[in-house]
Formats: C-alpha cells, sequence, structure tokens
C-alpha cells in the first residue's frame, strides 16, 4: 500500500517491483478489508494481514512502529531504544525510510527528537496532513 497521485506511475511501479506478476483491477474482499482503515471502526484493523520481507533488523523496526498509538509520535532515538539498540538511531530511520507499507506500518508517527518532522516516503506534506488527522481524529473520540 502506498500513495501516488498518478495512477499509471502506481501501476508502473508495481510492474517493475513485480516483473512475473499478473495485474488485475478488482475490488475483493481483501481490498474491502485494508479499506477499513479509513473508516470510523478501527476495531478490526488488526484483520489486515501484512506479508513482509525484511532483514531481522527492519522487520523489529516496523514491528515497533506498530506499537505507536494513533495520535501519538516517537523519535527515532526512542524507537532504537525500545528495540535495543540505543545507539542505532540512523540505522533505524533507515530501516524506516525502506518501510513498503504507507500507513499500516505508521513510520509517519516518527519524528526527529528536535520535534521536526522530518522526511517521509511520500512527502513532507502527506506526512504532516496524516499526523494532524490522526491527531484530530483521537482528541475527537476522547472528547465525544
Amino acid at each position: 500500500m502506498a500513495f501516488e497521485d498518478n495512477e499509471e506511475k502506481a501501476l508502473k511501479d508495481l510492474v517493475a517491483k513485480f516483473p512475473n506478476a499478473v495485474f488485475e483491477r478488482k475490488l475483493d474482499l481483501l481490498q474491502q478489508n485494508a479499506l477499513f482503515i479509513f473508516q470510523d471502526d478501527w476495531s478490526r484493523l488488526n484483520q489486515i494481514k501484512l506479508h513482509l520481507r525484511g532483514t531481522a533488523f527492519q522487520l523489529r523496526v516496523w514491528e515497533s512502529l506498530l506499537k505507536i498509538p494513533m495520535g501519538k509520535l516517537s523519535t527515532y532515538g526512542n524507537l532504537a531504544h525500545s528495540i535495543g539498540s540505543p545507539n542505532a538511531s540512523r540505522a533505524v530511520g533507515t530501516a524506516i525510510g525502506s518501510n513498503p507499507v504507507a500507513f499500516l506500518i505508521p513510520c509517519h508517527r516518527v519524528i526527529q527528537s528536535t520535534g521536526v518532522f522530518g522526511g517521509y516516503m511520500w512527502g513532507p506534506t502527506r506526512k504532516a496532513a496524516i499526523i494532524g488527522w490522526e491527531s484530530a481524529h483521537t482528541q475527537s473520540k476522547i472528547e465525544m
């Protein structure tokens, strides 16, 4: 799952990444389940299954991203500490940057220790928008 503004480019990128695949446009239960994340009922998020390929370190980092609650932020250093590698902030940043799944693995929730949002594979404007949307969404749930 990724953010792409150009449908043709998105398909071209998929073909490059999976050259032996056959692509067919359809909407089935798998896609519908993935869309649950954009609805108000977040209770079924755990029904979405991801099959990821990465190094053991990358997988640990991506798994730790899943533990950051929606509407909350963490830093590269805090994430490095959480996986037992306190001196690996840069390596954590590299692993976050190679996260292949937008939004579902919430790499957008990691910022620099200075408070600067930092980079994002799908652009800094989108990262700021997602952080703001999640913050507003969790605030409104609390106030109700």
